[in-house]
């Protein structure tokens, strides 16, 4: 998520020329302090950011600035093209078409240069233990997805049954911090979510495959995104209020009294649950009070687990 943000960061710098730090906030739903980190972020890769304070001010770009035409492979432009096409609808604003025409004639440019494009290794800056084992399944996918080449995989489900498939990949996504490949199954004759974890095998097949619709955002809603959603509450000191704008936006955060205070609504799920216990002491949940009997009863087990009273 953070790549993403800072990326998008630098196309509206790159359209508007100068923006306010509120404006960024609001747009990406996180604290002026973190868009700082992401400026910060920017300036660290050679972007020259302008900051001028007071009337008038704002964040700018030198005026000299200009997106190297090697930043981005053609496979890399044309899939940011076509996500820019889909929600042009969504933004009442022109920045999507600027966009796109930017992009386009960047990809003109280089044509007439004579630049030989290749597609670019796919790297994921992963912030957990799994980044090694990520890495080379999302490079092999993202491989077979352009070249429209099927994969054979072996695959483990959630209830450890082992199974041997042919899939044709189609999108690569990322849902409740897991990653998963979208993919026509030939063995079951239709669309499903294989979680890459899962993958303990994958070879990319001479195969090739006609891509048809798939409706995508469609299937994930009626089939993946049908989550209870809950209206959570939780109190929480300072020194992770960073981490909780990070996650639930700036919006979600108030102060009552001397206490801080985050609420939001979330989708009900193990990931949930997962993510609460992992600030330990750092955070208290108010409501629902079903959700905070569960976060004790799971503490009460991990005390026992290790040799607590």
């Amino acid at each position: 998520m953070q790549q993403s943000t800072v990326f998008s960061i630098l196309m509206i710098l790159l359209t508007k020329r100068k923006v306010s730090r509120d404006y960024l906030a609001e747009r990406f739903s996180v604290s002026k302090r973190t868009v700082s980190r992401y400026l910060n972020i920017l300036e660290d890769a050679g972007v020259p950011i302008v900051s001028v304070s007071g009337v008038g001010g704002g964040i700018s770009l030198a005026d000299d600035y200009t997106v190297d035409k090697n930043f981005l492979s053609e496979a890399e432009l044309a899939r940011i093209r076509s996500a820019l096409d889909k929600t042009a609808d969504d933004f009442p604003d022109n920045v999507n078409r600027a966009l796109s025409e930017k992009l386009e004639h960047l990809g003109k440019t280089r044509e007439r240069d004579g630049y030989i494009i290749k597609q670019d290794e796919l790297y994921i800056d992963c912030e957990y233990e799994q980044a090694a084992f990520l890495r080379p399944r999302l490079r092999t996918l993202s491989q077979a997805i352009e070249v429209k080449r099927a994969v054979e995989i072996k695959y483990i489900d959630s209830r450890g049954c082992v199974s041997y498939r042919t899939v044709e990949p189609y999108t690569l996504v990322f849902k409740s911090g897991a990653w998963y490949v979208y993919a026509m199954c030939r063995l079951r004759g239709d669309f499903r979510l294989f979680r890459l974890s899962r993958i303990s095998d994958i070879r990319i097949t001479s195969k090739s495959f006609m891509r048809y619709e798939s409706r995508l955002t469609e299937k994930l809603e009626l089939e993946y995104y049908n989550d209870i959603y809950i209206e959570l509450e939780f109190e929480f000191f300072p020194a992770v209020r960073e981490s909780v704008e990070d996650w639930l936006g700036g919006d979600a955060v108030s102060e009552r009294g001397t206490t801080l205070l985050a609420r939001a609504e979330v989708p009900l799920t193990d990931a949930l649950y997962k993510h609460l216990l992992a600030y330990g002491s750092s955070i208290k949940v108010t409501e629902p009070p079903e959700l905070a009997e569960r976060l004790k009863e799971d503490a009460r087990l991990m005390l026992e687990v290790y040799g607590g009273a």
